[in-house]
């Protein structure tokens, strides 16, 4: 199977630089700043690099990363100098920085707004849904962007991830669709894929619990909604309190998504592939959906794209150009179910939440 090579441009402030014999970038909806690792011929120290230097990295033409240096790492041996680098994106201030506005203090504002509001280190947000308006908010002092929003956005079923421009992405259901399809066989892409199947974060029960500013007695200080797993076979509950403000149908909702998304977790595939492309030329991308059919591991069925880890090796017993894709079941990031022909033990339970009383 032939790997096609990515041209790669890396520009470092300013700079672009050439002599890089591997590198691999790491995507994610589970992380707020995607990352990248290579190693740079150091041309006897002609070439110095610095940390924090702004970095762009392309392939092909296509932006994959905008951030800075993290770290470098000159090294030399009898034969050559080198020097491994990292780089994060620019949203990894969102993660680090502490948040410096005037009040700390926003009122009737949405998730979307809200991360807008405290955006004192300029990154930037990107976030095309909507969210119930949160009466007030205020920071702990010290605290980061993406602290103060982490436990919002879960209340909400939103995920937190960031763009190939540097910015933060708030986003619940799939971005879209790759073209084409994983597979095996004649034609297929598959370089390799191993698939694992979980009761691990699967609950029997899951149990809502929270509060409303709004009336008093129990239907506003204790409302709890309730849902169930039919997959899990033996008395195993959980218990979650709701971090916003919220109503017997918002606890519904979310005992009914947790539910769904622990499934969807619980059936994982990891599958590698000869480029980084899809069928129509797009570079892979977290929270998109993509065909998977794969006998070997069981799975014939819509997935969604949880990671994405990039790697090129211009090392003639390297890898070559590879993707690496870990796949979850859509579920587990607010899409529908797979569906598909996949073996039984693949299947997602359907649930519906009630309100106790």
């Amino acid at each position: 199977m032939c790997d096609p090579l990515e041209m790669l441009t890396v520009i470092v402030g300013g700079r672009r630089m050439t002599g890089f014999s591997d590198i691999s970038i790491s995507l994610s909806v589970n992380a707020a700043a995607r990352t990248a690792t290579m190693t740079v011929s150091d041309f006897e120290g002609r070439f110095p690099l610095m940390p924090d230097e702004e970095c762009r990295i392309e392939a092909s033409g296509d932006l994959i990363l905008t951030g800075y240096v993290r770290e470098i790492g000159p090294s030399h041996d009898a034969n050559s100098h080198r020097i491994s680098v990292s780089i994060a994106s620019r949203t990894i201030d969102a993660v680090e920085a502490s948040i410096d506005h005037p009040t700390g203090f926003a009122r009737d504002k949405d998730l979307v707004e809200i991360a807008r509001e405290f955006d004192t280190a300029g990154v930037g947000i990107v976030g095309e849904e909507k969210f119930p308006k949160e009466k007030a908010r205020f920071v702990n002092t010290g605290e980061s962007l993406f602290d103060h929003i982490r436990a919002l956005a879960r209340s909400h079923g939103a995920l937190i991830y960031d763009t190939a421009e540097g910015q933060l992405r708030i986003a619940k259901k799939p971005r879209g669709r790759h073209s084409g399809a994983l597979s095996i066989g004649d034609g297929g892409n598959i370089v390799s894929a191993s698939a694992t199947l979980s009761g691990q974060g699967r609950y029997s029960e899951t149990i809502v619990r929270g509060q409303s500013s709004r009336g008093f007695g129990d239907a506003a200080l204790r409302i709890e909604a309730r849902a169930s797993d039919a997959g899990v076979g033996r008395n195993r509950p959980r218990i979650i309190v709701h971090e916003s403000e919220t109503d017997s149908g918002k606890l519904k909702e979310r005992a009914e998504r947790a539910v769904k998304r622990a499934a969807g977790y619980s059936r994982k595939a990891s599958v590698t592939v000869a480029g980084w492309r899809d069928a129509g030329g797009k570079i892979f991308e977290p929270h998109f959906i993509i065909g998977l059919n794969d006998p070997r591991i069981y799975v014939s069925q819509d997935m969604a794209i949880e990671t994405v880890t990039l790697t090129q090796s211009i090392d003639v017993n390297g890898p070559g150009t590879r993707a690496t894709l870990s796949l979850v079941d859509p579920a587990a990031l607010n899409g529908e179910g797979g569906g598909g022909s996949s073996d039984p033990v693949w299947a997602t339970p359907g649930t519906e939440g009630r309100v106790a009383t």
